[in-house]
């Protein structure tokens, strides 16, 4: 494994972050106000008047930031993922917004199919964020011809080599996407390496489990990709 950690990259710039999310802002007091209209503009007023000293600026920065970073390394227990055993917090970006609607797109449907009887077009929607990446990475793209491992659905070998880097002190890693040929993928194990979010675009995704496809737009009608289940 030795010579397979031998090389680094040095990230500056921004890469895509792909989350659930919503297009339009669902009434977030609804369970408190039980359906009664007046009780839940009362408790929008009354968040209004606190939040009024903050600037609206300061407030999208915030949300923005909570949203698009924060989220993996403040919830436990962590996710057990290609680069995540559960023991610690891993943060992914693509370098692409085509890698990362592969990537998401494939979770997605692996996702869904576990529906036992799944016969319905689902409806999923997404946002994409900018996010600012700085730091010196251990570098592990290109090769995963000599380590197949590297993009296997086996994440044994990839959670050994993501917990020896994290106990080590590195800040993270690029690896290649096993969804998207030649694509890339930062996986951050410190959150302050990541700065300055902005939000690229809202997506919505549509899988036809009888396809085993989902196709993603922008806007209705405007189908930025088609994702075939491989």
């Amino acid at each position: 494994m030795e010579d397979l950690l031998t090389s680094n990259l040095d990230v500056n710039k921004s890469v895509k972050r792909n989350i659930v999310s919503l297009r339009i802002s669902e009434d977030l007091f609804d369970d408190l106000s039980e359906g009664d209209d007046s009780l839940s503009t009362l408790a929008t007023a009354l968040e209004s008047e606190v939040k009024k000293e903050c600037p609206n600026s300061m407030k999208d920065r915030a949300f923005h930031y909570t949203t698009a970073i924060e989220y993996p390394f403040t919830h436990e227990p962590y996710l057990n993922t290609r680069f995540g055993d559960g023991t610690y917090p891993v943060w992914y970006g693509s370098m692409s917004l085509e890698t990362t609607l592969h990537e998401t797109a494939y979770h997605m449907m692996r996702s869904e199919l576990q529906i036992t009887g799944l016969d319905e077009i689902i409806y999923r929607e997404r946002a994409v964020y900018d996010v600012h990446c700085r730091a010196l990475l251990i570098n592990l793209s290109g090769k995963e011809k000599r380590y197949p491992a590297l993009i296997a659905d086996d994440y044994n070998f990839t959670q050994q080599i993501a917990h020896r880097l994290q106990d080590e002190g590195h800040p993270g890693l690029i690896a290649p996407s096993a969804r998207h040929h030649h694509g890339k993928n930062v996986v951050g194990f410190r959150k302050e390496i990541l700065s300055n979010t902005r939000l690229h675009c809202y997506l919505s995704y549509t899988f036809d489990p009888h396809g085993r496809s989902v196709t993603i737009e922008r806007q209705p009608g405007e189908i930025i990709a088609v994702v075939l289940l491989q």
